[in-house]
């Protein structure tokens, strides 16, 4: 089972949004990184065959998605965004028709919406209306909707998004118990969640690929650009100004600095390991509205 990209470029009339992907996915869980814009939500709807590449191939088990058509959606599941529902319906009800729209027969589509819905801790709300529903019960919700074919390959786009902190490790969780065996391609620009679940990273900007690798490979690959250093509030308000701060931390009267730079921001600085938040950072401080402020004052 391989999912190949093939030089997969994606126009928008005449912006640029995809630029000639190579890509190849087995079973395992990737982490899809960027900041707003850098081509992740138009990846993703090329995978799933919503919208065709401007030049490039998409394989799956080596035949064309294009050419597959429904075979191909039968192996696909798919969470979007902004995941919409009916919000009238009850969980199992939605369930049930999303079973309809996918081929399951009545038999199988109850028994499989039982189990996810079971899976997904929402067995006891089944019959609530939906939209009584918190967002993080419809993220679940949403997850048990592309799981309902059993797919080979779950695509999910910012599926963690709002989220609160237990709601995103349940989540997390959810989506590694899912994985065995399957293609799972998850964006989201959240790093703690790809760096606690994803077994290879891509780090994508502007439509290309920046960054590819496990997350010892990435981080030991970007080594030299992290540094720590005790400095006065007043000497840290002017370094703000100048690099990107992870974080500032008082101690005393001093300052503690993890400053993201290829330079040595000050002699006293000292190299220190990378994380994948401090790569995320070099790539993308300053680039949409989810990037950190890292202006310091005191």
């Amino acid at each position: 089972m391989e999912l190949q990209l093939e030089q997969v470029t994606k126009y928008y009339g005449t912006k640029l949004a995809v630029d000639r992907l190579d890509m190849s996915l087995g079973p395992g869980v990737y982490g899809l990184l960027g900041a707003n814009g850098a081509g992740k939500t138009t990846l993703m709807r090329l995978i799933c065959d919503i919208l065709d590449p401007t030049s490039g191939m998409i394989r799956y088990c080596h035949q064309d998605i294009h050419q597959m058509g429904e075979q191909y959606r039968s192996v696909l599941g798919y969470l979007p965004q902004k995941f919409g529902y009916y919000p009238e319906f009850t969980a199992l009800r939605f369930l049930l028709y999303m079973s309809a729209l996918k081929g399951l027969d009545k038999a199988a589509a109850m028994e499989r919406s039982t189990e996810l819905l079971r899976l997904t801790g929402l067995l006891q709300e089944k019959n609530k209306k939906i939209k009584t529903y918190s967002g993080g019960m419809q993220r679940r919700l949403g997850i048990a909707q592309a799981m309902l074919n059993d797919p080979y390959i779950l695509v999910l786009d910012e599926p963690t998004s709002g989220l609160d902190p237990k709601e995103r490790v349940r989540f997390r969780n959810l989506i590694s118990s899912f994985s065995k065996d399957k293609i799972v391609l998850l964006s989201t620009h959240i790093v703690a969640d790809v760096e606690y679940i994803a077994d290879k990273i891509f780090i994508m900007k502007k439509g290309r690929l920046l960054k590819a690798g496990t997350l010892e490979e990435i981080t030991s690959e970007t080594g030299g650009i992290v540094w720590e250093c005790a400095v006065s509030p007043t000497t840290a308000a002017a370094m703000g100004e100048r690099y990107t701060i992870v974080n500032a931390k008082r101690k005393e009267d001093k300052i503690i600095l993890r400053i993201v730079s290829e330079d040595r921001p000050s002699k006293d600085a000292v190299q220190t390991e990378a994380t994948l938040e401090d790569i995320y950072l070099h790539y993308f401080s300053g680039e949409g509205d989810e990037i950190y402020d890292t202006a310091v004052s005191f």
